[in-house]
């Protein structure tokens, strides 16, 4: 069995297994996640290995890495994207280890799932997209805040504005509902108006998936797009695997 983490912006997750679907536990890092952390972890069995995605700072690491070695002696391996995975992804940074692990991992995530083309979308403090093509080749991506982000950006640098209230309507009948409408329902469609260009330019279709704390409210309602809550765990699985044949 693996321990997989994932510390994210707002909040460290953790699956303890070796597929997918499974059991995902979080802990906010507004409470004392280090005690949680230790409290769920001391009751599991020994994992074979101990592997860790993270977007947060060093000492975010260096703590889990604290906690490991404290439950089992064993170190935690940190994910850094590469250029060439075994024949999977080819990254499209030429610095392949500035991209965010995240984004790496949901995108060997992604190709487990098909080969044909497709895109990811993260949902969650920032709204990211990647797009694969068939052959494994990273087209490049982009970043966009998210929903949080986007409401307080308003809020702080505007007067008279109230927090968002959510709509299922794309257009709002009151400054709060005008808001929701713009963030809930702009940002999917400005990404979904980003891949309908792609796909008219390339001539081939794209598979759509989403992944994040915010996947469903997003994109749950699009029919074009795949949810997969797992999809970061999944790759962490596969990028395990391919090192065992590197």
């Amino acid at each position: 069995m693996y321990l997989l983490i994932d510390a994210g912006n707002s909040r460290i997750k953790w699956l303890y297994g070796s597929s997918v679907p499974g059991i995902v536990e979080a802990a906010s890092y507004r409470e004392d996640w280090r005690t949680k952390l230790w409290r769920a972890w001391h009751l599991l069995p020994e994992p074979k290995r101990i592997a860790m995605s993270s977007v947060k700072n060093d000492d975010i690491v260096d703590d889990v890495a604290t906690i490991a070695d404290d439950l089992w002696r064993k170190p935690v391996h940190v994910f850094t994207a590469q250029k060439e995975t075994n024949h999977t992804l080819t990254v499209a940074y030429e610095d392949a280890t500035l991209l965010g692990s995240d984004r790496y991992l949901a995108m060997l995530g992604a190709r487990g799932l098909t080969h044909e083309p497709l895109c990811v979308v993260g949902c969650g403090t920032a709204i990211t997209l990647d797009v694969v093509e068939h052959d494994g080749q990273h087209l490049g991506g982009l970043i966009l805040p998210g929903i949080r982000l986007a409401e307080n950006a308003l809020l702080q640098h505007t007067q008279k504005l109230k927090p968002m209230r959510w709509t299922p309507n794309p257009l709002g009948n009151d400054t709060a509902s005008c808001i929701g409408a713009g963030i809930h329902h702009a940002l999917p469609a400005g990404i979904n108006g980003i891949m309908d260009e792609l796909e008219t330019a390339t001539g081939h279709y794209y598979h759509r998936f989403a992944f994040g704390g915010d996947a469903q409210i997003l994109f749950g309602n699009r029919p074009d797009y795949r949810i997969e809550p797992d999809l970061m765990f999944r790759g962490m699985i596969d990028r395990l695997a391919a090192e065992n044949t590197d």
